[in-house]
Parts: structure tokens; C-alpha cells; sequence
């Protein structure tokens, strides 16, 4: 029987992560520790991930798999956008039959509805009390609603809306996900370098294109960790993940703790989520 990650992965991507393997083996199979080394910019954990994972790497990671074996980088990044596409399409399918079934309704809430429709019925039976009991309760649901809204407004985190009114973009939204790599507390080495990637998801309407993470913090002293002032996000359709990578270089002086922050901006620096608070990452820089 086919293994589960043969039976999870989506056809695109195993048919393009077959590909990739047997361009590691026209190039003699280079171990991923070499081809790591080769590289300087990911670790052989995350190289070893482009041809085992169950989702899509990102491309900043395949380029740096198809560098090490010697492969032509632009044929490769066509191929990956066509991968990349197909699958999110496969997403966006997939959501909108998940919305469909929901739209369907559970036999739950057709049986609250026709239950309510009974009640108001003329003729039911229901007590006086409970409509006297809903004019009264229900100035105080209306309030607690508000103070739940205003609480997501002011207690969002990193990348959830703060303020829709100032989205550059209608529709523009963004959600963190996770950190792939070196959580908030990491402790690394002085003077060495890291790659920090996080993952967050386009949760609004608008194509991501043309966009990139541009450090906030600058400029940068000497107990500060340097990175790019500007790094690229992939082309990101809405409902679509991606994976952001930063090369990070520590200080030399310790201890010392780093928090370097970002915001979303357009090819001309224009900030796209004002509204948002920054996403960031922090590491602890220890001997």
C-alpha cells in the first residue's frame, strides 16, 4: 500500500517534488548537509523538506535546493508558479465546496429555526415572560457585542486587522500563522547567522503581488541584529499560505536580545496594513 505522505500530498506537488529528486540525482546526489553547505542561506533540515514535506516550500528554499544541484533557476521558478497556482486553485475549490455544504445547513439549526418559526407562530403557547425577558436582555447583547469588537480592535495581534477603515487595499487581510523557524526566545550564538522564516495566510480578497517585509527599526546599531532593510513575499492568492525567509546576522557583543520588527509594504514603501501591528521576530544572543 502507498505510504500516507503518497496518499496526503496533492498530485502537483508530488509530481513536482519527483522532479526535484531526480534533478538531486542527475547531480550525483549530493547529501543535504553538502548541499547546505553549498547553499549558506538554509539548513539541511529545511532542503531535506522540498522533496519529503506535504506542503510547497517556498521559493526563496527551492532556489536554493535547484542552486545546489546546479539546476537552471529560471526554468525551475516557472515551474514552481505553476505548481503554486494549481495548488492554490485546488484550495480555493476546496473552500468554496466546504462553503456550499455549510450554506446546506446542520440538521441542528434547521431544527432551532423551525423550532423559533413555532414559537412565533400565531396561536403558540409560549410564555409571556421570554418576550418580555428578549426586549430586556437585548439592549445588553448588543453591548456586549461592541465591547467584543472593540477588544479585537485593540488586542489584535501582529498580523490580525486592527482597523479595516485603514487597509490601503479593501480586502486586504493577513493572518500569522506560525514561526517555521527560531520561535520568539531562540538563543543563538554571537556573531553567527541564522535563517528566520514565519508563515502567515492572505485571509482577505486581494492578490498579494509586488509585496515585500520592510524593517521598521532603522537604522541599526551595534547590539542589533542585521538582516535585509527589505525582503520579497511571494505572489499570494487570497486563502493562500506562504513562507517569508530573512537571513539574519548576530552581533558580536553579548548578551544581548534582538527584536527586529516589519510591516507590509508595496514596491514603493507604501505601508499596505497601517492598521496592523508589526510582525517581528526576537532572539536572545548568548555565548
Amino acid at each position: 500500500m502507498p505510504g500516507p505522505e503518497a496518499v496526503e500530498r496533492p498530485v502537483e506537488l508530488e509530481a513536482f517534488m519527483a522532479e526535484l529528486r531526480h534533478l538531486r540525482e542527475r547531480a550525483g546526489e549530493p547529501s543535504f548537509r553538502r548541499m547546505a553547505a553549498k547553499s549558506g542561506a538554509v539548513s539541511h533540515a529545511t532542503l531535506h523538506l522540498t522533496v519529503t514535506g506535504h506542503r510547497l516550500q517556498p521559493w526563496e528554499t527551492v532556489r536554493e535546493f535547484v542552486r545546489a544541484c546546479e539546476g537552471d533557476e529560471s526554468e525551475w521558478h516557472a515551474r514552481w508558479q505553476e505548481v503554486s497556482r494549481a495548488l492554490s486553485h485546488s484550495r480555493e475549490q476546496a473552500d468554496a465546496d466546504a462553503g456550499a455544504d455549510a450554506d446546506a445547513g446542520t440538521e441542528a439549526e434547521t431544527a432551532a429555526a423551525d423550532h423559533a418559526d413555532t414559537e412565533d407562530a400565531p396561536g403558540s403557547t409560549r410564555p409571556w415572560w421570554r418576550s418580555r425577558w428578549l426586549v430586556v436582555l437585548a439592549p445588553a447583547a448588543v453591548v456586549a457585542v461592541l465591547a467584543v469588537v472593540a477588544f479585537r480592535i485593540t488586542s489584535a495581534d501582529g498580523t490580525e486587522s486592527a482597523d479595516p477603515q485603514a487597509m490601503v487595499y479593501e480586502g486586504d487581510a493577513s493572518k500569522f500563522i506560525r514561526d517555521v523557524t527560531y520561535p520568539d526566545g531562540t538563543v543563538v550564538e554571537p556573531d553567527s547567522q541564522f535563517v528566520k522564516i514565519w508563515e502567515i495566510r492572505n485571509t482577505g480578497s486581494v492578490e498579494w503581488r509586488n509585496r515585500y517585509l520592510q524593517r521598521i527599526d532603522l537604522p541599526i546599531g551595534p547590539e542589533d541584529c542585521a538582516t535585509p532593510e527589505r525582503i520579497p513575499i511571494n505572489h499570494t492568492f487570497p486563502r493562500q499560505s506562504v513562507q517569508i525567509t530573512v537571513t539574519v546576522r548576530t552581533p558580536s557583543k553579548t548578551p544581548v536580545d534582538c527584536k527586529v520588527r516589519w510591516k507590509m509594504v508595496d514596491s514603493s514603501g507604501r505601508v499596505l496594513m497601517p492598521g496592523y501591528r508589526p510582525l517581528y521576530f526576537e532572539v536572545r544572543v548568548r555565548k
